[in-house]
């Protein structure tokens, strides 16, 4: 089966200082760059971006849903962007498996972030190559040690044994008249029992 991979940067027209890129060139910067580079260090990653499932500014279900189960995240922290910084928090409180990237053209990556390990890129074709070569390490690695820690919070939560909440059985967590009641909703026949019903049937 092949990997996914959910590449997190800003979609829509951006300005900072006396700088502005529009929509169109990071469009391409991701399209020319960021997933070529992708590709040639994994040719089977299945790869998405944000505006692939969303409006510019919106952070759906399916991106968060993407954050919490994406094999790899790859995110962008060349721009002040505030989705960007926020979808990166989301990922690192979620799991291992994500990528940091920056070209050091843009201005300075914020003092909170400014420690974490990442990948410096050139958009240029050599820049594109040595992406490449870097991605392929890093991929490398997490097929290797998946369980390698890469954020300062999952350190921290190891270390301090933090329990995180677990989602994967909810039900061990609702009523037995809840669970009664979704279970008779599953019920063709209860469904059917309750719409005569209201029939007066």
């Amino acid at each position: 089966m092949s990997k996914t991979c959910f590449v997190v940067m800003p979609i829509g027209d951006q300005s900072y200082g006396d700088t502005s890129l529009s929509a169109s060139e990071l469009r391409k910067r991701y399209d020319d760059l960021i997933k070529e580079a992708l590709l040639q260090a994994n040719p089977s990653l299945e790869i998405m971006r944000a505006d692939d499932v969303a409006a510019p500014g919106a952070i759906t279900t399916d991106i968060l849903t993407r954050l919490m189960h994406a094999d790899i995240v790859v995110a962008d922290i060349t721009y002040p962007n505030p989705n960007v910084f926020y979808e990166l928090g989301l990922r690192h409180a979620c799991r291992n498996g994500t990528i940091i990237i920056r070209d050091p053209a843009g201005p300075r990556v914020p003092f909170d972030i400014a420690h974490l390990r990442h990948i410096e890129y050139e958009n240029t074709p050599s820049g594109l190559k040595a992406l490449a070569a870097n991605f392929k390490t890093y991929l490398d690695h997490f097929e290797r040690k998946p369980s390698t820690l890469d954020s300062q919070f999952q350190e921290i939560a190891r270390l301090t044994n933090f329990q995180f909440p677990d989602y994967t059985n909810p039900q061990d967590k609702m009523s037995p008249e809840v669970l009664a009641m979704l279970a008779m909703m599953q019920s063709p026949e209860m469904l059917d029992l309750f719409a005569r019903a209201s029939r007066g049937e």
